[in-house]
């Protein structure tokens, strides 16, 4: 009887429409001898009374088959505070990612800026060579390159 307890509160429940837990002993035996005078001759609705494990497990290779995400799990693990504790982690590590992302995005757009004032100054160096003022592009070269002496 314990080891089709799953079983036959399932079948209880849809195929009789009665609660296991409002009925008392002796009719509780009476539907389990009903139950299993099902099972040895084979007339269930459905398969899952004979074995729900195998059952799920069918249906869930047959959705995975199809392709379709399953989308409801059946809880294992009933420890809500560990379960939050994880989401939380899950939700701060995503977030310091956005937030790393963003600040390699904002360094990239600044560093672009830098290297179009960098070839700007290059350029206008190199148009004050052209016209002979050497003072004015030396201080365009100091302001390059600060470190390197003239």
């Amino acid at each position: 009887m314990w080891n089709k307890r799953p079983e036959f509160t399932a079948w209880l429940a849809e195929v009789k429409q009665v609660n296991l837990e409002s009925l008392p002993n002796w009719e509780e035996k009476q539907m389990f001898k009903e139950f299993m005078e099902d099972h040895n001759t084979a007339t269930f609705p459905s398969k899952k009374y004979y074995n729900m494990d195998e059952y799920h497990r069918r249906k869930m290779e047959k959705q995975m088959k199809k392709g379709s995400k399953i989308l409801e799990t059946e809880r294992i693990i009933f420890n809500d505070e560990e379960q939050r504790r994880q989401e939380l982690m899950v939700a701060r590590e995503k977030q310091k990612e956005s937030q790393v992302e963003a600040l390699k995005r904002s360094m990239q757009s600044g560093m672009a800026q830098a290297m179009k004032e960098q070839a700007q100054l290059r350029e206008e160096m190199a148009y004050q060579y052209k016209l002979g003022n050497f003072e004015a592009a030396a201080a365009i070269q100091r302001r390059l390159d600060p470190d390197v002496a003239m």
